[in-house]
């Protein structure tokens, strides 16, 4: 997915990963969690206006008051009602080294 205006929303992209999805799940057939890459992030001063479409002001305001939750309580406090309020899904990094892009004697190896 491609958003039409830069955002910091955490509304916003999930919006979008919503969408995204729909428009790639097919009935029937079973799925398992991934990754999701994100690219072209850029400082919120540096962000390519759109003449058709923008964000909604009323975000910004509602974002700094869920980071300020979020720093205060921790990150498992408050969530968008589209998160799963009951799992903490954390991806499995047993075999990740906590340095694997910049030691490279701790970057894995196959036999």
């Amino acid at each position: 997915m491609t958003l039409p205006y830069g955002s910091n929303s955490s509304i916003t992209i999930s919006k979008y990963a919503v969408e995204g999805l729909k428009k790639i799940y097919k009935k029937g057939i079973e799925y398992k969690k991934a990754g999701v890459i994100v690219l072209g992030l850029v400082p919120n001063s540096r962000v390519q206006l759109n003449i058709f479409e923008k964000e909604n002001p009323k975000h910004q305001i509602l974002m700094k008051t869920l980071d300020f939750i979020t720093k205060k309580e921790g990150p498992n406090k408050i969530k968008l009602a589209s998160q799963d309020l009951k799992r903490v899904w954390k991806m499995k990094q047993t075999k990740l080294s906590s340095r694997y892009t910049t030691e490279l004697n701790e970057i894995i190896s196959l036999k």
